[in-house]
């Protein structure tokens, strides 16, 4: 796809947005930057990159700069963006990418009256009628990865019947899964289906090593799962491999480098369907689903214990990504009683289907920092509630539209009025369930995943030639690292080029506490080594100064640990993030 990105900023200092260029281009698209400011030098190799000026007109000449003087900043503000519409305009692309909030109001104007989409950051404005995240889900064509587009399960073009999955059905087939297995992880509800199946399974919860795999393997199904990610060993001999990805835009940078850690040849995507042209290989869209073994539905609508309920993370905080979570709570508590209400967190699944059993409704509230259609969405389907969710872009391919409703502004007027009319909700969760188990069960999902498998054409994967220095390659091992100040390591940014890389001295006044996700000490270490360490809020890594570094860790990072990898100083700071820690992790089999 031809793709540019517009900046109104500085984009040649800004790594976040020539991260993402970088990105693009990595994957096979035809990429062009059209960003505010003079011309400078700062172009990667296959970027084709171009200036427009702040103010107009341009020149030294009186009048121009008499004209200039008279502009109110307003008038400024309106003639450059317009200008920069036009400059984009002109490329011609299928896909606009504002690279910053400010960006959207010129992207959505540059795509007005096109065939362009605008891929903006889900937690910014919306960019019209030409957004790319509302208009994804019923246009599969507008994000196609570069191999090619995905299947047609949960398009428009899906006209698959409702059907009961037939146990056994796949005795012939292995299936190497491979995923960390927490009780959170959806993977071990496709890995029962699977068994349900007939397919036999072969489980690596911590690593796989490729000369030891079962010689009649089939595939390998890896699953996005908490980190650290999972080890890989020895050369893929040929074995179809699909990754399973049910996160959206923030934990993006991090699947792209795990599909090509993994070698995947497909890529299965839980929701957040315009991403898919940010992928290098098929995407196919697979949802969650629901899982007989775990759901339940016996009690009757009206005989349920509560009127209101969520299972979720934040839900007693004030403020960041959840706040509006955090109010709903509130309210509704407030409104209909703590006694009739369940909203909880840091329960176990069997807990939450418990609660979810006697419910009559269920609120679903994903946070500002993506649009994911989550497990919520099927699991209060399958329990027989009914769901108050977001309008989250595309459940109403999953979930026919009639059986849900849309959370409206004020949440305990509109569950009051769910709640005043049970003849009628009873008979929602019904059709809703039934409609749900016929389509959106694991056990269907199995049905896709086979399809997908026998649709690989798998080439025997090649060894990637190691050439990152040891540092790089340390820092590379903690995959999930996408935000990193440097000091004395101005190598890191070509070598660790799918990563955010920050000058850290250049930024040391802009540093503040937990700014960054690492921090990299060079051999030369800093002069303002406490603030570089402050800043750093997941990972310090480190060739020099590890003696002040140990002793600062030791004085006010208690909960942090150490480690030493040949020469280079590691620290963990085990701050709270998507992932087991080394004694929370157990092998089920």
């Amino acid at each position: 796809m031809r793709i540019c990105l517009v900046a109104v900023g500085r984009y040649c200092n800004d790594p976040r947005a020539r991260t993402l260029a970088a990105s693009l281009r990595h994957v096979g698209h035809e990429v062009y930057v059209v960003a505010s400011g003079r011309e400078v030098d700062c172009a990667a190799e296959g970027i084709d990159l171009s200036f427009v000026p702040t103010r107009y007109p341009v020149g030294r000449g009186r009048l121009g700069k008499f004209l200039r003087r008279a502009q109110t900043k307003g008038m400024q503000q309106r003639l450059h963006h317009a200008k920069l519409a036009a400059a984009v305009r002109a490329i011609e692309a299928d896909i606009i990418y504002p690279t910053s909030e400010a960006a959207v109001v010129v992207a959505a104007a540059a795509a007005d009256g096109t065939d362009a989409t605008v891929a903006r950051d889900p937690r910014w404005r919306n960019a019209g009628p030409r957004d790319l995240v509302d208009l994804a889900p019923h246009h599969p064509e507008l994000s196609v990865s570069p191999a090619g587009p995905g299947g047609r399960y949960l398009t428009p073009a899906d006209d698959r019947r409702p059907h009961t999955p037939e146990p056994g059905r796949y005795r012939h087939l292995r299936i190497a899964m491979c995923y960390r297995k927490t009780d959170t992880n959806p993977g071990k509800y496709l890995e029962a289906a699977m068994v349900r199946a007939g397919i036999t399974v072969d489980l690596y919860t911590e690593g796989i090593d490729w000369r030891r795999m079962s010689a009649d393997t089939n595939a390998v199904v890896f699953v996005e799962g908490p980190y650290p990610a999972l080890t890989i060993q020895g050369t893929n001999p040929g074995i179809p491999v699909v990754f399973w990805a049910h996160h959206g835009e923030h934990h993006i940078p991090t699947n792209l480098r795990l599909v090509e850690r993994y070698g995947a040849h497909a890529v299965l995507l839980a929701h957040s369907w315009h991403l898919a042209h940010r992928f290098q290989v098929p995407v196919h869209r697979f949802t969650f689903g629901v899982a007989p073994e775990l759901v339940k539905a016996s009690i009757p609508w009206k005989d349920r214990k509560y009127d209101a309920s969520m299972v979720g993370g934040q839900l007693r905080r004030q403020g960041g990504t959840y706040a509006r979570r955090q109010q709903l709570v509130e309210d509704l508590e407030n409104a209909l009683g703590e006694e009739n209400t369940a909203f909880v967190s840091d329960v176990t699944a069997e807990e939450m289907a418990d609660i979810y059993a006697e419910a009559r409704t269920i609120i679903n509230e994903g946070g500002t920092r993506h649009y994911p259609i989550t497990m919520r969405v099927l699991e209060a389907i399958g329990s027989g509630a009914i769901l108050v969710t977001d309008d989250l872009p595309g459940t109403d391919l999953i979930v026919d539209r009639k059986h849900y409703f849309v959370l409206q502004d004020d949440v305990v007027a509109q569950v009051k009025e769910l709640l005043a009319q049970p003849d009628r909700m009873a008979a929602i969760t019904e059709e809703a369930r039934e409609y749900a188990l016929g389509r959106h069960t694991y056990d269907h999902n199995v049905d896709d995943l086979v399809e997908v498998i026998q649709g690989i054409q798998a080439p025997v994967a090649v060894p990637a030639v190691d050439s990152m220095s040891a540092m790089a390659r340390l820092i590379d091992n903690d995959v999930e690292v996408q935000r990193l100040a440097q000091f004395g390591l101005p190598d890191l940014a070509e070598e660790l080029n799918s990563r955010e890389i920050w000058g850290g001295a250049e930024r040391i006044d802009r540093l503040g506490p937990d700014t960054m996700e690492a921090v990299a000490i060079g051999l030369e270490g800093t002069e303002q080594l406490t603030r570089a360490l402050q800043a750093a809020r997941r990972y310090i890594y480190a060739a020099g100064q590890m003696d002040e570094i140990e002793e600062y860790v030791s004085e006010h990072l208690p909960q942090a640990t150490s480690s030493l990898h040949g020469e280079l100083l590691r620290v963990d700071l085990n701050a709270e993030s998507y992932r087991v820690l080394d004694h929370e992790r157990t092998i089920t089999t």
